[in-house]
């Protein structure tokens, strides 16, 4: 048995303390006991989280406070919004948009959204729920998620919870709702940033009609056009009026002679070296798939020998400053890792389509205050100290909890007793007894079938 949460986060409690408007305070307090769990080790299992408050809160009790409880979860994700625009004061910054699947093989079979999906990362079709986010970074310190939308598949084999019907939204789609919301909520126009399976037409038409700049990775489908060397002549020799040809991505780089080399300074105090990360080679161009005029950059990585192509509606700026500012996506990858390794986002098999919506908010909330207690770490007083990781975090806070618990046996003998007493009662499990198969009777078919 994992050790049992000694007390309660004081920075979750408060932390969560803006979802009290809308929720009894006993729904609160379930909130910040399952959420302290799952940060000091607790699986998203409902079972696992009793067990580790000691039966403090019964598992049906969780349960149905999740599933059936009567709050509205878009009022208290409206309330974590104006909460995080009030902490960080933000004026600028990068909205990230990417998706992620989560992988639920078994206990799948009412958990909406769960769908027959091809995962790309394991090359495989298999059962699994498909969600869009959108996050948020602004290149310095402050990092956190803004929303969520469910993908659910045009037709998908998998019977939805209650027979509720969806609506089909492709990706894109989803990602425009989002960032239009997040405007609306009082959010500033900030720059989008998102990886190829974004940078296609219908999404960055959408960002244009929202005035949004954008750097997308672009797959190598797009063609540029580029200007005939030879005059283009129609069939009765009269000039054509498209004068251009397509030209993939690889061919038109190849007639770029020139490119910038980017990377990392030498450190002479660490004795570091300056390290080369990509070879670059920038172009204003016009591509076939996609209006108006962009700057797409091919970005080589010498060391793996990998391409990426980068495109933006920022024409006056130059490869470094377009490749540094795509690398601020990755914080959302970093937020798919905790949200799956520390905090057990793919273990929720909740049944309800409000169960599941509230794991998904909450795993993301906690992600929210986690980046929060490192931005006030690294921003107190004069002396700033350097940014953790969130693992760090989490880590730091199981410390704490460790000593709690060791004070606690020191001091009170009641918790070592109910300890005791919760560990005994899972000890051992009695296997069934097997039944004897007995004949209860003779049948005649053709009886059976006469007689239908």
């Amino acid at each position: 048995m994992k050790l049992p949460c000694a007390k309660q986060i004081p920075f979750v409690v408060y932390g969560l303390s803006f979802l009290q408007p809308a929720m009894t305070n006993i729904q609160y307090q379930n909130l910040a006991l399952i959420a302290t769990a799952l940060i000091l080790g607790s699986k998203f299992n409902l079972t696992e989280i009793s067990l580790m408050w000691l039966k403090q809160k019964s598992v049906s009790a969780l349960s149905e406070f999740l599933s059936d409880a009567k709050f509205s979860t878009a009022e208290m994700h409206h309330l974590y919004l104006l909460r995080t625009m009030h902490l960080y004061k933000i004026t600028k910054g990068y909205f990230i948009v990417d998706d992620t699947m989560l992988h639920h093989s078994k206990f799948c079979k009412w958990i909406p959204g769960v769908s027959f999906l091809f995962d790309h990362a394991i090359g495989a079709t298999l059962k699994a729920g498909c969600i869009v986010f959108l996050y948020f970074n602004d290149g310095k310190g402050q990092k956190f998620f803004i929303d969520f939308r469910i993908f659910y598949q045009e037709d998908s084999k998998m019977p939805w919870y209650r027979k509720t019907k969806h609506v089909h939204k492709k990706k894109y789609d989803l990602a425009i709702e989002m960032i239009d919301n997040a405007m609306k909520n009082g959010f500033p126009a900030c720059m989008v940033l998102a990886d190829s399976w974004y940078g296609i037409e219908p999404f960055i038409k959408e960002l244009k009609r929202l005035k949004l700049s954008y750097i997308l990775e672009v797959t190598t489908k797009n063609k540029v056009k580029v200007h005939c060397q030879k005059p283009k002549l129609t069939p009765k020799g009269k000039l054509a009026k498209n004068q251009f040809e397509l030209k993939s991505f690889k061919e038109f780089f190849k007639m770029i002679l020139s490119y910038q080399v980017c990377g990392f300074a030498a450190n002479k105090e660490t004795g570091k070296k300056e390290k080369v990360l990509y070879h670059a080679k920038i172009s204003t161009v016009r591509l076939n798939a996609i209006p108006g005029k962009h700057r797409l950059v091919e970005s080589v990585d010498p060391i793996k020998e990998t391409t990426k192509y980068l495109l933006t509606n920022e024409l006056t700026w130059e490869a470094t400053k377009i490749i540094s500012v795509y690398s601020y996506r990755w914080v959302i990858e970093e937020f798919f890792r905790n949200a799956k390794q520390l905090t057990d986002m793919e273990g929720a098999t909740i049944r309800s389509e409000q169960g599941v919506t509230l794991a998904l908010y909450l795993v993301s909330w906690i992600d929210s205050l986690l980046h929060y207690e490192n931005y006030k770490r690294s921003t107190a007083g004069k002396l700033t100290k350097e940014s953790l990781t969130i693992p760090s975090i989490v880590r730091r806070l199981q410390y704490e909890n460790l000593e709690a618990v060791l004070d606690r046996v020191q001091n009170e003998e009641e918790f070592v007793t109910k300890w005791l007493e919760v560990t005994r009662e899972n000890i051992n499990r009695n296997r069934k007894i097997n039944s004897e198969l007995i004949l209860m009777e003779e049948c005649d078919v053709q009886q059976e079938e006469q007689a239908a």
